[in-house]
């Protein structure tokens, strides 16, 4: 019997399918073995065949967390707390300031994902227009509870304050605590102070936000990308 030789150009047409189809395995582990997170770029045997894809694969809707502890505490009044109550109150006035205290349960990282905002959301039932709210991380190394905190233990102040203006209009305020947030999850949370900016004045600056025992708590969302 006569053998029939494969033509040169057959030969070179096997082997690039076989780079190929070899390119394609490489390929297919490559996206099994990627993080969830992490960008990747796969060639094959010819040059013409590479792929990208983007880093971002979180695909995780943002988290909304209401408040587990909030209380009020007052300069003057040193001996009580309002942490049963079902307001919140901020109030600016000459040695009888009131500030508010605010924290949440973060919930775990979701895999793959990165913090990418946080607003914080606390209802302004008796809003008094024109004053600058200021909201602070608590340093984590000093813990509070809503029944025993008091204005001379509350825990001091961390990094930078964000703040948010208040209207007349009754509603959620908002404030972008993203950086705040962030420190907490790598630092530790010991939740939010809230105060006004200018704690001084002899009249009617006082803010009265819903508790988490009323009907609008504080509430803080986590978007994830």
């Amino acid at each position: 019997m006569i053998g029939i030789r494969p033509s040169r150009r057959a030969v070179v047409r096997f082997g690039l399918r076989a780079i190929a189809v070899a390119g394609a395995v490489v390929l297919t582990a490559a996206l099994a073995q990627q993080p969830s997170r992490s960008a990747f770029s796969a060639v094959t045997g010819t040059s013409g065949s590479s792929v990208t894809a983007a880093a971002d694969f979180c695909g995780q809707p943002p988290s909304v967390v209401t408040a587990t502890a909030d209380t009020s505490v007052a300069q003057a009044r040193d001996d009580s707390t309002a942490w049963n109550l079902t307001s919140l109150y901020v109030w600016a006035k000459n040695n009888d300031n009131v500030r508010a205290l605010v924290r949440f349960s973060l919930p775990s990282r979701p895999t793959g994902c990165v913090l990418t905002a946080a607003t914080l959301q606390v209802y302004n039932a008796v809003p008094v227009s024109g004053r600058v709210i200021e909201v602070w991380r608590m340093d984590p190394a000093t813990p509070w509870t809503e029944a025993a905190v008091r204005w001379a233990t509350t825990p001091p102040t961390a990094g930078s304050a964000v703040t948010s203006t208040t209207t007349s209009t009754v509603g959620f305020q908002s404030w972008t605590v993203t950086s705040l947030v962030a420190a907490q999850y790598a630092n530790g949370n010991n939740g939010f102070l809230m105060k006004d900016s200018i704690e001084t004045g002899v009249g009617s600056t006082m803010q009265t936000y819903s508790s988490r025992e009323g009907t609008q708590p504080p509430n803080l969302t986590l978007t994830w990308g």
